[in-house]
């Protein structure tokens, strides 16, 4: 799969809630490995995993890879939302 495939690509959690888009990935550049997946979080994820939008535009954050169950027409995560709260980092 090529980055451009994965870019833009809705993410879902495992209770099929929508988190938002894949805006960049990160890579080991040792292994050549995706380690994690930026995503623009949408408004209402946001307030589910209780961050608060910037002042300059959406709210950023670091997925690690190992969270996601499948990439298809969307990515899907082994995790629910209460379970994503607690392993994201806010970028800033």
């Amino acid at each position: 799969m090529k980055y451009g495939d994965i870019e833009g690509k809705e993410v879902i959690g495992k209770e099929a809630r929508k988190l938002g888009k894949v805006c960049e990935i990160e890579l080991d550049t040792k292994d050549w490995k995706v380690t994690d997946f930026c995503l623009n979080v949408d408004q209402d994820a946001a307030v589910d995993l209780g961050l608060s939008k910037s002042r300059l535009g959406s709210v950023k954050v670091l997925l690690p890879a190992s969270m996601i169950h499948a990439i298809s027409d969307r990515i899907i995560l082994k995790e629910t939302i209460d379970e994503v709260k607690k392993k994201l980092k806010l970028l800033p």
